[in-house]
């Protein structure tokens, strides 16, 4: 076999065992996911797991990361698109919404971070991960600010903003503690229009930046 075909191979194994872990974690948990049905169910033995991963963190921090990639990705593609900033949010905003109902993905989140504050050996993969998706974000920020023109801080600030605010807009959505008939995409795109300083907040305006009636 080449060495073209193994890494080939090992790419396709690594995707079933994603896809089954996916659905173990969604369906049990972390705590309760199996090794032995994530592997029995991609069709692989335990040893061909523990060939590609570590443990079910380290599966579950690149299934997170595959999908965090994705999602900034999609935003910066809109960011990157023409248009006025005020036909753009109200995209972000739905997408937004869209993403923080998936109740699992935001648990996960939670999960990881916690075990790297408890698992040393685990902490630097979450690191490197964790400074991916701000050097991700800081990006994002610098294109909120090309196309708004303006800003009240810098592109850092309003890339970490994004990172923090997000989980937290994401679990007060969840659990119904957000302030009443505000959704979560509402509240960050607020939160954007608030720190570029770019004025009327377009969150009452439809997909297309049409007024939606009061």
């Amino acid at each position: 076999m080449t060495r073209t075909n193994r890494k080939e191979s090992q790419a396709q194994t690594r995707a079933r065992l994603r896809s089954a872990a996916r659905a173990e974690f969604a369906r049990r948990g972390i705590a309760a996911a199996s090794i032995d049905r994530i592997s029995e169910s991609a069709g692989f033995s335990r040893g061909a797991f523990y060939a590609n991963y570590a443990g079910k963190h380290d599966l579950l921090l690149e299934l997170m990361a595959e999908h965090q990639r994705r999602e900034i990705a999609a935003w910066q593609d809109l960011l990157d698109t023409r248009g006025t900033l005020d036909e753009v949010l109200p995209v972000l905003r739905e997408r937004f919404d869209a993403f923080a109902r998936n109740a699992e993905d935001a648990l996960f989140a939670t999960e990881l971070q916690i075990e790297a504050l408890r698992n040393p050996d685990f902490a630097p993969r979450y690191r490197a991960f964790a400074q991916e998706i701000e050097a991700r974000t800081l990006r994002l920020g610098e294109a909120f600010i090309a196309r708004a023109g303006t800003s009240r801080v810098p592109a850092e600030l309003l890339g970490k903003a994004l990172q923090s605010f997000s989980p937290q807009l994401i679990a007060e959505a969840r659990l119904g503690i957000a302030p009443a008939g505000l959704g979560a995409g509402e509240r960050l795109v607020a939160i954007i229009t608030e720190l570029l300083g770019t004025g009327r907040n377009p969150q009452s305006r439809g997909p297309a930046g049409e007024e939606n009636p009061a």
